[in-house]
């Protein structure tokens, strides 16, 4: 292959992989992945969701893997995240994981809709600076 014909190619592939990079729209910064792991755990009689505050940007795409810990071989607790339209039962031992973008900004309760004195907590979104 000739000097003029690898210098082509390779300008071609760096317009290419340029054209395919994901762009944020003009003045906002990128969206994040962030991670968390909520378990749910009991300590004496108390049962809860841990971590209980998750904080996050406006925009920033969310998974949060549910764990459910508590003893016992039929021990279904639920997530619920009303603000989100999302509501799930973790079972003993099961994980679910659960996707969303955080689109609008505030403190959005989370909680077991199966237990409701059990102990939840709150997902922060952080509106974007």
């Amino acid at each position: 292959m000739t000097t003029l014909a690898s210098r082509t190619l390779v300008l071609f592939t760096l317009a290419g992989l340029i054209t395919a990079a994901p762009m944020a729209e003009a003045g906002q910064p990128q969206a994040k992945v962030k991670k968390f792991t909520l378990v749910s755990v009991q300590f004496g009689d108390t049962k809860m969701w841990l971590p209980s505050t998750i904080v996050v940007n406006r925009g920033d795409k969310v998974k949060l893997s549910l764990k459910n810990e508590i003893p016992g071989e039929k021990s279904e607790h639920g997530f619920a995240l009303p603000g989100y339209g999302i509501t799930e039962i973790v079972r003993h031992g099961d994980l679910k994981t659960v996707e969303f973008v955080a689109d609008k900004p505030g403190v959005f309760d989370y909680f077991c809709q199966l237990h409701p004195a059990h102990i939840g907590g709150q997902l922060v979104v952080e509106p974007v600076k």
